[in-house]
């Protein structure tokens, strides 16, 4: 099973087990569908709403997609949130060096946005999925949860900007031949199982995501079959897609010499005793 969802879970269960004398229902939802919040907390009495986004120590967010068009970046049209005043003043520090932004490749470069821009665009992009609170973990392995407004007290904030395949699909049985025949020219020994319109495979090993990608001259555009991680040997097989936009991701690392004692469970009890 893959680092993030481990860590998804383990937040999870901390949750429901640190709050299982208060009248809540704690459900969890994210995944790997950075668009919908993570964990949902309701408040049974007052039937009240909420989210809580785990993040790792070292880990990705609130990403966006750019596009060029006539010269000049734009937010792009297929983002799932609307812009505002936070990514225009990102796209406006890239604008403002066309030259050298318009070369990006897949490796990315960092791009100096100040670090209020930065945080108050994952702030926002947070709020449109209303979340309120952040769970994660200090340098010692202790959990700590804290409000949207910590956020840049908890983490340093980096702006990359790099290209980006977009997504990827389910595998269309057209290929499922073609799939076949490039998986016996790497594995052995495995086992492929449908479920409707999905293809899944077993396979005894730990794949690094290098590993994943699977070429193939009979696919469109840069495609490639992609392996989904679901659990320890199973995968679910994938088609990537193949645009390979421009994309600003923030990068967030644990910040250094910061009294983590500060970051306590505290804060969410007082929110949900405030709507009891």
């Amino acid at each position: 099973m893959v680092k993030w969802k481990d860590f998804e879970d383990e937040m999870t269960e901390y949750l429901k087990e640190t709050l299982k004398d208060y009248d809540i229902s704690v459900q969890q939802y994210g995944e790997s569908d950075s668009t919908i919040p993570d964990i949902e907390i309701t408040i049974n009495s007052s039937k009240k709403k909420f989210y809580i986004e785990t993040k790792m120590p070292t880990s990705q967010t609130s990403q966006f997609v750019v596009e060029i068009i006539n010269n000049k970046f734009v937010y792009g049209k297929k983002n799932k949130f609307k812009a505002n005043k936070y990514s225009d003043e990102i796209i406006n520090v890239l604008n403002n060096n066309f030259e050298l932004y318009s070369k990006v490749r897949e490796k990315g470069m960092i791009v100096p946005i100040p670090n209020t821009i930065a945080f108050s665009w994952i702030a926002s992009n947070m709020k449109n999925k209303n979340v309120d609170f952040v769970i994660s973990i200090d340098d010692k392995g202790n959990k700590k949860v804290f409000s949207l407004k910590q956020f840049n007290q908890f983490f340093n904030i980096k702006t990359i900007f790099r290209r980006k395949k977009s997504g990827s699909q389910n595998l269309p049985k057209m290929y499922y031949e073609d799939f076949k025949k490039h998986l016996d020219l790497k594995f052995s020994n495995y086992n492929l199982t449908t479920n409707g319109k999905e293809l899944f495979l077993d396979l005894p090993l730990n794949l690094s995501k290098k590993e994943c990608y699977i070429d193939s001259d009979i696919l469109p555009n840069g495609k490639k079959y992609f392996l989904s991680n679901i659990e320890n040997g199973k995968y679910k097989v994938k088609i990537t897609s193949g645009t390979n936009n421009p994309n600003i991701i923030f990068e967030l690392s644990l910040k250094d010499n910061v009294n983590f004692d500060m970051f306590t469970i505290q804060c969410l009890i007082d929110y949900i005793n405030n709507y009891t």
